[in-house]
């Protein structure tokens, strides 16, 4: 058991070894975290900021990974000669309060683990995490020609200007936030400036002056200043460049996942926003919490919008809406063959 214990902190000592090197990466180089986040955007649905850092630094062309395993049920095995990316794996167990002391439930007798699940002994369930391995599609038997559409996020640019008013509704209807496009207000006009978000009025103001791109690309840069800085108090609360920082990746997650090319212009902008927090507020300067904040958001919306454009747009559900990937039907009933022989055991976690 000691030695277990050991062997896996050494692993995750590993792996946090390399998400460090990563982030130090960034701040030689903070233009990286651009590429990072366009890669990111097709795996926001099933991986952590952490694990997508570690597969995007391991196999920058990943597609679509899962686990040795999940390839197999889905009747699909991993190529002869392929090797896994390393991720962090949760693996959650559950420790009985014993009169013998604390026992996993792994560990405990079959008596002990039945008076646990009929509430007789009591127990705690704890958050742990190993190193693990995931494979992308591309290491795997599965075929080309079937790959799931939704890898494909080449959209028409036209298409933005729909977005941008079922971002405006989607704004309105569902955060009491009102959105004024092709705002004239004097102090939006200029090349320079392109919007703005007040906390204080719940109001999202785009100028008038932007093209259907642009205002897409301004207004969800907004869009991550309301979710993330919404009331007077956060806004007031949190620095002026991570404010910046935060709502840029935003948007760049969302113009990457509606097929929006990323302009030098925003890049930049994250960029100096980026070694301007660093500077100036060096105690507080975490950029990889800002962005898992910023992914969880993400992931809530991006879902939401997805149901809305589709509706709009049917022929894009394939595009936008995850996609079942199309389960090998010969390989699974060998595997289920091979699988009645076996007697069946009792399911208990898994230290």
């Amino acid at each position: 058991m000691a030695e277990e214990k050991k062997n896996r902190s050494e692993e995750l000592e590993s792996l946090d070894k390399k998400i460090n090197e990563i982030i130090n990466g960034w701040n030689q180089n903070p233009e990286e975290i651009v590429e990072f986040l366009q890669f990111s955007s097709k795996f926001s649905y099933a991986y952590s900021p952490r694990n997508m850092m570690l597969i995007a630094q391991q196999q920058r062309g990943a597609l679509l990974c899962k686990s040795f395993k999940a390839w197999k049920e889905l009747g699909y095995s991993v190529k002869k000669g392929e090797h896994g990316m390393e991720v962090y794996v949760h693996t959650p167990i559950t420790i009985l309060k014993t009169d013998d002391g604390d026992i996993p439930y792994s560990k405990a007798s079959k008596e002990q683990q039945a008076a646990y699940d009929v509430g007789e002994i009591e127990g705690e369930k704890l958050s742990y995490f190993k190193k693990g391995y995931t494979f992308d599609i591309t290491q795997t038997n599965f075929p080309p020609e079937k790959y799931p559409k939704l890898l494909d996020r080449g959209i028409p640019s036209e298409f933005h200007r729909s977005c941008t008013n079922i971002l405006k509704e989607y704004c309105e209807e569902n955060l009491g936030l009102k959105v004024f496009l092709q705002d004239q207000e004097q102090n939006i006009k200029g090349v320079s400036l392109y919007g703005y978000h007040s906390p204080s009025e719940h109001e999202i103001h785009i100028a008038s002056t932007l093209q259907d791109t642009a205002a897409f690309s301004t207004l969800t840069h907004e869009f991550g200043h309301a979710l993330a800085h919404g009331s007077v108090e956060e806004s007031l609360n949190t620095n002026l460049h991570q404010k910046e920082f935060e709502a840029d990746v935003m948007s760049i997650m969302f113009c990457q996942h509606y097929g929006l090319e990323i302009t030098d212009e925003r890049k930049s902008h994250l960029s100096g926003h980026y070694k301007d927090w660093k500077k100036s507020d060096p105690n507080n300067f975490h950029p990889d919490k800002s962005m898992r904040k910023m992914f969880d958001l993400f992931r809530e919306h991006s879902t939401v919008l997805d149901q809305k454009i589709v509706k709009a747009f049917p022929e894009l559900a394939t595009k936008l809406l995850p996609q079942e990937l199309e389960v090998n039907s010969e390989k699974k009933k060998v595997v289920n063959k091979t699988a009645k022989r076996k007697p069946k055991k009792k399911k208990t976690p898994r230290l």
